[in-house]
């Protein structure tokens, strides 16, 4: 609910802070006192456009700040925790500062806001009904809302907008997939080359190095041989070779050891040397055996090196990575075939959404034609009550054709959207004679007025929105209806708090909260001045507003009479 409003430098309003109360407010006062402007002030805080014409004369800028109790609504909490901004004891204040330099500001709780999300949070707490632009009932997407929630579909419309959201999400999915399915086919294709290529090859880690070392052994052969014979036949074989100088040797050191037995070390060092020396020899001779001759096998090993080279080239530093990259190109494949599996269960999927989404619309669509035939009867019935007897209301249902469509109703297949199948929206004639048009069409204050206000009691704890304004409601009605009216407003207001706007004593005297309206001169300024009425000062102003300006004994008593009433 609304709080407290405070105005400063707007139009004829120097200074105003004004508390209100839950309920029926009730705003009364001479034409041009100021009241519609309260009003418009309220605007700017709905997030309406500021104009600097609205500035106070002799003024450089204006503001307008609201308190709002939001208590009970839930998401304009989560939409402002959205948006970073903290709220306290369940209270928003929104401020609107408008300046002749056009440097104009939106605050809520001194946190700095743009024109639209504070429309967004304003369509969300006050709905105003009158000549003023923020009227719900003039926007046809708003129609199909209240009749679900008169015909209690909501739930069901719920159920329509998930399940539309999930096949659009699905398809979108789906499309993806298809748009890549060329690049999955061709990277398969790649895939299933490389792993041939790989596999054909029959790496074996550390092969190349092995063979390296072969093929340095094979080009080398030669040499090899050369150098190993010319060792073997300088220790063993040749005629002076180290064993046969060396026997001479062990021989000599055998005949002094026969002198001088303390040599016998000598001796035997001399036959070990012999012994490792013919050993050596022996080796070097099966090495040089062993060494090959073979270009067939070079030619092999060059191969098999080029072949490991240009598998290095594409797929690996060395043959350990190549064998792991060999081992993710089998995981890559596995999950492009479950792309495939994925898009057949995709489509399966598809289908069984398309047909609960057409059950879902199709059933939605004929719940609200049955709710509309009971919601335009209501809705005549309470504006014949409001003075409008010959008035028309229509619920109109447009279903566009749609060819791509799989959705069929009434024999056509037509087009999908979130809320459903069709557009919905409200036509009026007020009078015999008049053809039926959209209610958005209407010019006149009161008669907007006075269908919101049938609808809201149709609507009665039904409709979420906490406040609600009505301007001009009373237009054209006097007597009888009048008191229709207040004991309209005065239901819609026992779940919600309502502001109206009037000059009819049969209203003003049910409010929950009365305040007085008036234009005063102070410095040769004009001002305009609000202030709460109780006890003989209300009586006196429903008095003013039954009698005119002769006051009498019989018209307060009277006036006191409607308060009492009013308050009943």
């Amino acid at each position: 609910m609304l709080k407290e409003l405070r105005i400063k430098n707007y139009a004829i309003i120097d200074e105003l802070n004004i508390d209100f109360k839950s309920g029926l407010n009730i705003l009364t006062g001479e034409t041009g006192a100021g009241k519609s402007i309260i009003i418009e002030s309220l605007g700017l805080i709905l997030g309406e456009r500021a104009s600097d014409e609205s500035i106070r004369s002799g003024e450089d800028s204006a503001s307008v700040e609201a308190v709002f109790d939001i208590s009970q609504i839930k998401k304009i909490r989560e939409f402002l925790a959205k948006s970073g901004i903290e709220t306290e004891d369940d209270e928003i204040i929104i401020k609107r500062q408008i300046s002749r330099s056009g440097k104009n500001r939106s605050y809520i709780n001194g946190s700095a806001i743009n024109l639209s999300s504070l429309k967004d949070i304003g369509n969300m707490l006050v709905d105003v009904h009158g000549q003023h632009e923020h009227q719900t009932l003039l926007y046809p997407e708003n129609h199909s809302t209240v009749l679900d929630l008169f015909g209690n579909t909501m739930p069901l419309r719920e159920k329509c907008r998930e399940s539309y959201s999930n096949l659009q999400n699905l398809q979108m999915e789906m499309n993806e997939l298809i748009n890549k399915e060329r690049e999955r086919v061709q990277r398969i294709d790649l895939l299933n080359f490389q792993k041939e290529e790989i596999d054909k090859a029959e790496l074996n880690t550390g092969e190349d190095e092995e063979m390296k070392r072969e093929k340095n052994l094979l080009q080398n052969a030669e040499r090899l041989h050369r150098y190993a014979a010319e060792s073997y036949d300088i220790l063993y074989s040749s005629e002076g070779s180290v064993t046969e100088k060396l026997n001479t040797v062990i021989t000599a050191i055998g005949e002094l050891n026969k002198i001088d037995s303390s040599t016998e070390k000598f001796l035997n060092d001399g036959r070990e040397v012999l012994f490792q020396i013919e050993d050596l020899a022996t080796r070097i001779r099966d090495y040089t055996d062993k060494i090959e001759f073979n270009p067939n096998r070079l030619s092999e090993i060059d191969d098999r090196l080029a072949e490991i080279t240009a598998l290095k080239r594409k797929y690996g530093a060395n043959i350990e990575e190549i064998l792991n990259y060999r081992k993710k190109i089998d995981e890559e494949l596995e999950i492009l075939s479950k792309n495939q599996e994925r898009m057949d269960g995709l489509s399966a999927e598809i289908e069984r959404l398309k047909k609960d989404l057409e059950i879902i619309a199709t059933g939605l669509a004929s719940e609200r034609e049955k709710a509309a035939d009971r919601f335009e009867s209501m809705i005549e019935k309470e504006l014949k009550e409001l003075k409008m007897e010959k008035v028309r209301f229509k619920v109109n249902f447009s279903y566009e054709d749609d060819e791509s469509s799989f959705i069929k109703y009434k024999g056509k297949t037509v087009k999908v959207f979130p809320e459903g199948i069709g557009k919905i929206e409200f036509f009026f004639s007020p009078n015999i004679g008049e053809d039926l048009k959209p209610l958005s069409k209407i010019t006149s204050g009161g008669e907007l007025s006075r269908v919101m206000l049938s609808i809201k009691n149709i609507l009665t704890n039904k409709d979420s929105i906490p406040v609600l304004i009505f301007d001009e409601v009373d237009a054209g009605i006097g007597g009888g209806v009048a008191e229709v009216v207040g004991e309209k407003l005065k239901k819609v207001s026992k779940n919600r708090q309502v502001f109206c706007i009037t000059h009819l004593p049969q209203i003003a005297s049910r409010a929950d909260a009365h305040f007085q309206i008036t234009k005063k001169t102070f410095s040769g300024r004009t001002i305009t001045v609000v202030k709460e009425l109780s006890g003989e000062e209300r009586v006196e102003e429903i008095a003013r507003m039954a009698g005119g300006k002769v006051i009498t004994d019989t018209v307060r008593k009277h006036a006191e009479e409607m308060i009492r009433k009013g308050g009943e």
